[in-house]
């Protein structure tokens, strides 16, 4: 038996021992059931079993010779036709398969931003679709704090205008320090973290299924991913984090 035809077999998806009963019905042109389950290693009901499952699917057929019942391999090309048959039933549903594909519950929408009025429209977009109660998660080691302080205090401004709360982990640094000084006024709960332990250099905001990612510095860009899964995943992280910054804190 030719292990190459096999696998070819096994690719089309005929099951292990299905593949080698077919074999063996062709490398014998026609043989009882007793005959094919001695050859191919097999106690007889499983070997019946499987010869009427492949009569099922077309690859076998019966035939009555001298009162016995014989086994038969159909023509090969039974399996090209099959393989024809599935591709046609998937060309059909294709459409709707590319329509699952660019939905919004199955491909992230992606937004990128460049440059400083890149960064404030990126930052808008919180500020556009939370509202009174919301909650931003944030981290990071590098932010606006630093790198547009103007702009930054607006933003901190609206935010509170609008009742959005903030809880951030960030590394220490002493752009933070008024941060902490006014964190209950501004709606914000802040964890400073050792930069040995948290050598973060750009922000992440997880807010609203949106996860926005800040790159400051030369180049200074961004993205807002827009994804439940990957909003729940960041989610998941961050909270972990959370407890683990208080700990580390804790044992200062």
């Amino acid at each position: 038996m030719s292990i190459g035809i096999k696998n070819v077999l096994l690719k089309l998806g005929i099951e292990d021992k299905k593949a080698e009963i077919y074999l063996s019905c062709l490398e014998k042109g026609g043989a009882t059931a007793y005959s094919i389950a001695k050859k191919v290693g097999l106690k007889r009901p499983t070997a019946y079993d499987i010869l009427y499952s492949l009569q099922k699917e077309g690859l076998v057929y019966i035939a009555i010779k001298d009162k016995k019942k014989l086994f038969y391999p159909a023509d090969p090309e039974v399996l090209m036709r099959k393989i024809k048959e599935k591709e046609k039933d998937l060309s059909i549903a294709m459409p709707m398969l590319q329509n699952l594909y660019n939905s919004p519950k199955a491909k992230p929408n992606i937004m990128y931003f460049e440059g400083i009025e890149g960064i404030k429209q990126m930052y808008e977009d919180g500020l556009k679709i939370l509202k009174k109660g919301d909650e931003i998660l944030s981290y990071g080691g590098e932010d606006m704090v630093k790198y547009l302080p103007k702009y930054s205090e607006y933003y901190v401004d609206e935010r509170v205008r609008k009742g959005i709360s903030v809880r951030g982990i960030y590394k220490q640094a002493s752009e933070y320090e008024n941060y902490v000084k006014k964190s209950k006024e501004q709606l914000r709960e802040i964890r400073l973290v050792d930069e040995r332990l948290f050598d973060v250099q750009n922000e992440v905001l997880i807010y609203k299924n949106k996860v926005a990612i800040t790159s400051f510095g030369k180049e200074m860009f961004g993205m807002i991913i827009e994804s439940r899964e990957i909003y729940n995943s960041q989610k998941a992280i961050f909270e972990l984090a959370w407890r683990g910054a208080e700990v580390i804190n804790r044992l200062k």
